[in-house]
């Protein structure tokens, strides 16, 4: 049974509207914002609604950008260092909002922390965060759907009042965990090494023994993605059945052209052009060629200096890094 939305949800439907949402929540300490668009499949991404989360006052608001227009209005509010703004893939979110030159100031990236704080899940997408963090099973069976056609069907309306509303939960549980992890951290440098080892060893303590089985599967992951990809690429038709899907999407590669650049953008075009020289491929040529380490260094810069921390430690039970 997928998980339904708790939190009350009101409509803004016209400009006036928008701009008593912007007033009701500028004052927030948090709030949580997505968006649902239309045409993105076919290159015309327009969008349709704006959902913002309001925990404190325990509600969704559903702002609709097709009857209402641009949400100008929000513009204050969202580039402000307050309220926190809590969204999961915030860079789409930017985008969208971008269109009507727009920006979000205070975002906190549920996506980004997500990577960071849970490496160990299968992916992070909002479903999977949610199923496998919080226990919450989401249908997102609308995603996909055409959210430009009006009246929005009861299932749209559902899914997009909890994604606002589980955003402010997964936020919850991974900033948790981030506190959690930064607990601490003014201690003297010599009490941080200290911590640090007996983090190493609780680690592998309670990870030694899987680790075996758990670098096989890493492994093995690795190598079936990579297999797939090859047959893909090699012909074989894409897979959409009861194991998933997959298939070879082909990603532009782009460089910008210093010539056109100079052509079309002469007012800064030096300032953004410069000269390279790529380092890994002139090591390996002065390697091939057996240069002196006297006449590389003869060609080389310094431009500065990076902070490189080295760091060992001692154990009287053998265990170090």
């Amino acid at each position: 049974m997928y998980a339904q939305p708790t939190l009350s949800f009101e409509w803004a439907t016209t400009p006036e509207e928008v701009e008593r949402v912007a007033a009701s929540i500028a004052n927030e300490p948090i709030i949580s914002v997505d968006t649902e668009t239309s045409g993105w499949q076919v290159g015309n991404e327009q969008l349709c609604l704006i959902q913002i989360g309001v925990p404190s006052q325990q509600r969704v608001i559903l702002i609709d950008v097709v009857k209402a227009g641009p949400p100008l209005a929000l513009a204050p509010v969202l580039a402000a260092p307050t309220p926190l703004i809590v969204a999961h893939n915030a860079s789409f979110e930017e985008r969208q909002f971008a269109r009507y030159d727009m920006k979000l100031k205070g975002i906190k990236d549920t996506l980004t922390m997500a990577r960071q704080l849970r490496p160990d899940l299968p992916n992070h997408t909002l479903r999977t965060c949610c199923k496998l963090l919080l226990g919450i099973d989401m249908s997102k069976q609308e995603q996909t759907s055409d959210w430009s056609i009006r009246p929005l069907t009861d299932s749209q309306v559902a899914y997009a009042r909890l994604d606002a509303e589980v955003a402010i939960t997964l936020y919850d549980y991974l900033a948790g965990l981030e506190a959690q992890a930064s607990r601490e951290l003014d201690l003297p440098v010599g009490d941080l090494v200290k911590e640090y080892g007996a983090v190493l060893k609780h680690r592998y303590e309670i990870s030694a023994g899987i680790s075996h089985e758990l670098a096989f599967l890493q492994a093995r992951e690795a190598k079936i993605k990579e297999a797939i990809r090859q047959k893909l690429i090699e012909g074989e038709p894409a897979y959409d059945g009861p194991f998933g899907k997959c298939s070879i999407q082909k990603v532009k590669r782009t460089e910008v052209n210093p010539v056109r650049v100079r052509e079309v953008f002469p007012e800064f075009a030096e300032e953004v052009i410069q000269e390279f020289v790529d380092r890994k491929r002139f090591d390996a040529v002065a390697k091939e060629r057996g240069l002196p380490k006297s006449a590389i260094e003869s060609v080389l810069d310094t431009v500065g200096f990076n902070d490189r921390l080295q760091l060992s430690l001692k154990d009287e039970s053998g265990f170090s890094e």
